[in-house]
């Protein structure tokens, strides 16, 4: 079970979070209407992972959200507040490497460490909750969701903002700063392993940080906090995510619906490459496009239409049979 946070860092001694909420629009901060998120830290083998948690005893649902390669579950701050301020129970992880979790040797992750710790916080949640979970996956952060769903059939609906499969082409020329590192980050990183795995990589170096926001001056606040978009994982994380493959093919998804809210002025990751993936799922479905809004979806009214749509799917999926 989550232990208090004593003698553990806080978000309440971090600028970095504090810099990029006051580029969010107003609406979008956290207030006193939504409530600061109290903070837990969850042991999961070798991490303590920090969660940011706005805790609902009465909750008919709960939300998990999963940040992805350019943030951490303080990021997601606005949206796990539009559930909370409806009555939902709403818990946002820091992955290994980034935010507040606590790891022994960085030099040491893989991807597979991401999947452990997003199943196992929705194990976590399973045991204190008999009511629906929704898991919710930003940007990377949406794969990972859909593969905790996969691992754990713990969630009985499924909010993602893009589906970025690795193994495709597109995907990986999205994903880089230039379009000319996606054929060469691959094969330079699993040719000699024992020398690059342990070298530390800017992920603001690697990936399209400009694009994490339409705003300018939010890109650069998320790409400078060492906390998100400017912490540093080894090139075994690389690796190990470019070589990923879905944990099962999307026609053999079966275990809940999915909502893809999709940002409509999507400057890093284009809804085609969502589209290969998410067209082939055979399970119940629906496609929201959130307009003005980008990559991390604060604009209006994509914002507005993305907090319509998580709360009808939210309702939806709370109600009991």
């Amino acid at each position: 079970m989550p232990r208090s946070t004593n003698f553990l860092p806080e978000y309440a001694s971090e600028t970095g979070w504090r810099r990029i909420q006051a580029l969010l629009p107003e609406h979008l901060r956290i207030n006193e209407l939504s409530g600061q998120p109290t903070e837990e830290w969850l042991p999961l083998g070798a991490f303590s992972v920090h969660l940011d948690c706005w805790r609902r005893p009465k909750s008919t649902a709960s939300l998990i959200l999963v940040h992805g390669g350019g943030g951490n579950g303080r990021l997601l701050a606005p949206y796990g507040a539009m559930a909370a301020m409806a009555g939902y129970e709403v818990v946002a992880p820091d992955l290994p490497g980034y935010g507040l979790t606590q790891v022994k040797s960085r030099r040491e992750l893989d991807y597979e460490d991401w999947r452990d710790t997003v199943a196992g916080v929705l194990e976590m949640q399973a045991r204190r909750t008999e009511g629906p979970i929704i898991i919710f996956g930003l940007s990377m952060g949406g794969m990972l969701a859909y593969d905790a769903t996969v691992r754990t059939r713990i969630p009985n609906g499924l909010i993602v903002t893009c589906l970025l499969d690795p193994r495709d082409a597109t995907v990986r020329r999205s994903l880089v700063r230039w379009a000319w590192m996606a054929s060469l980050i691959g094969p330079m990183l699993s040719t000699v392993p024992a020398l690059t795995d342990l070298l530390p990589v800017p992920m603001r170096v690697v990936g399209n940080m400009r694009g994490v926001a339409n705003n300018q001056e939010l890109s650069q606040a998320i790409a400078s906090d060492p906390r998100a978009g400017g912490t540093w994982m080894p090139g075994r994380f690389l690796r190990t995510f470019v070589n990923s493959a879905p944990l099962v093919e999307p026609e053999a998804f079966d275990i809940c619906p999915v909502l893809l809210a999709h940002p409509a002025d999507d400057r890093w990751t284009d809804i085609s490459i969502t589209r290969a993936f998410f067209d082939r799922l055979s399970v119940a479905k629906r496609l929201v496009m959130l307009e003005n809004a980008g990559h991390l979806p604060v604009e209006e009214p994509g914002a507005t239409q993305l907090r319509a749509a998580m709360l009808d799917f939210l309702s939806q999926r709370s109600r009991r049979p």
